[in-house]
């Protein structure tokens, strides 16, 4: 949807696809009256909204914190730039201009949400029906291991025994997630999310992947599914993986990776790590969206209510991301170290025996 920042304009191309067709134009697009009738769904970026928005001046060092910082706020938005709720009252207001004139059962679509608290206040206060995995996806990218859950639960504790939650932070609030970087999950064997069961520990005894009201995370992270055979490359690998009758009624699951194993992948550079992070991420995010739909579908729940408890149990200004983006530096520039190491050695070894004494 066209318009950029501005509100009228933004009214001025919404009123355009509402206009009948000259007669020129009909003939070329029958069976169309209007633009809007062969529209299928509206759609919204929030990225360029978000880099045209008016920005306080800053001192130099300020400035040029952020021009050495840029290259990690590429990966996530900054908390303290997109962490507050004028922000998204502001870009409220930008679609609300666009959608007044049109259709309300037209697909109303929103790309680059920067967190599952402006995607809540979005569906309340816009009618957004569908988003994008951006955020989700891009957590995974710093390490972060998402663990929270719509609608927060009534006894929250309930699927976090002996797994550790989100850290609280000084305003009382949940983080989303688990930075794995930190060193502190370097011996934390617990499964990835204590929001959710895994499947290994609860195999037949849930139904539609939840347990009492609490969701089997079903990503290969969490619920491993076991391979339908092994390979035997000698007859002592049957000491390891024995042959298994047909009828066996062996475990269908392997026990879920845990926080540490995460941590270690992350820290030797495998990319492995990334895949799961985002299967994991993924499907918590799924699970938000899944639980969006019951709470509007269900005629008990107060939707306005629900979205006000997440906002009071999760943080906002989603620190988490600020350390994590950090440690990843930090890893990453160990990491440009190492690669600068090998070279100089391989490079000083190529050279052994071809220097020509004068």
């Amino acid at each position: 949807m066209a318009g950029g920042t501005s509100v009228q304009a933004r009214r001025a191309f919404s009123q355009t696809l509402m206009e009948d067709l000259e007669s020129s134009d009909s003939e070329q697009l029958k069976p169309l009256r209007k633009l809007n009738d062969g529209v299928a769904g509206y759609v919204f970026d929030l990225v360029p909204l978000r880099a045209t928005r008016v920005v306080p001046m800053k001192d130099t060092s300020e400035v040029l914190s952020d021009q050495a910082h840029g290259a990690l706020n590429s990966i996530m938005p900054s908390p303290d730039d997109h962490s507050h709720a004028d922000d998204t009252a502001r870009l409220t207001t930008l679609l609300q201009a666009s959608l007044d004139c049109l259709s309300p059962n037209t697909l109303r679509i929103v790309n680059s949400a920067r967190s599952p608290h402006e995607i809540l206040r979005l569906i309340r206060d816009v009618g957004i029906d569908v988003f994008d995995a951006h955020w989700a996806q891009r957590a995974a990218d710093i390490g972060i291991v998402l663990d929270f859950r719509f609608p927060v639960p009534e006894n929250p504790s309930v699927a976090s025994t002996n797994c550790p939650g989100p850290r609280t932070r000084h305003n009382g609030k949940l983080d989303l997630g688990h930075n794995l970087y930190d060193a502190q999950y370097a011996h934390d064997h617990s499964r990835l999310a204590s929001s959710f069961l895994d499947a290994f520990s609860h195999q037949g005894g849930f139904v539609n992947n939840e347990i009492s009201g609490v969701r089997v995370c079903p990503c290969a992270a969490c619920s491993p599914a076991r391979p339908a055979d092994h390979l035997r490359h000698s007859s002592v690998d049957r000491l390891s993986f024995p042959i298994e009758p047909e009828n066996s009624k062996t475990n269908l699951v392997q026990p879920p990776l845990k926080r540490s194993y995460l941590h270690h992948l992350l820290h030797t550079h495998e990319m492995s790590a990334h895949s799961l992070l985002v299967m994991h991420n993924l499907s918590v995010l799924d699970a938000f969206f899944d639980g969006v739909r019951k709470v509007i579908a269900d005629v008990h729940r107060d939707y306005e209510q629900e979205v006000e408890r997440f906002l009071n149990m999760y943080d906002e200004d989603m620190t988490v991301c600020d350390e994590a983006k950090l440690l990843w530096a930090q890893v990453e520039r160990a990491r440009g170290k190492g690669r600068l190491t090998r070279e100089k050695i391989k490079q000083a070894e190529s050279s052994l025996g071809t220097s020509v004494e004068l």
